[in-house]
């Protein structure tokens, strides 16, 4: 489930990438950047992963998939596009994504409120 989406424009470089936050069991955030078509995935454990050419189309599914966005990754993303590992997340930086998911109110509990 998607928990939080952000879209971010840098006034210098006019660089927009969005951030996203997923509970899930594996795919904790994505950080996307449409124009490079470059996407950053942090699973669950803080390894982040680099795929290289995913399109604005497919990763707008990616964040639509309705059943599982784990599944949608293993059936569209995973071996499908270059890959690299990047970098580990920071345990405050695990802790603060966490945080966000847990605090979060289902769209359907807001609109009873």
């Amino acid at each position: 489930m998607l928990v939080e989406r952000k879209e971010y424009i840098e006034k210098e470089t006019n660089l927009t990438y969005v951030e996203s936050v997923f509970k899930s069991e594996n795919i904790l955030k994505t950080t996307y950047f449409p124009h490079s078509q470059r996407l950053y995935i942090a699973f669950s454990r803080g390894d982040t992963y680099l795929y290289s050419g995913v399109s604005p189309e497919i990763y707008q599914e990616f964040e639509d998939a309705a059943e599982s966005h784990g599944k949608f990754f293993h059936k569209s993303i995973k071996n499908k596009f270059p890959t690299q590992r990047t970098f580990k997340l920071l345990l405050y930086e695990l802790e603060g994504l966490r945080e966000v998911i847990e605090n979060h109110i289902p769209e359907e509990d807001e609109e009873n409120e």
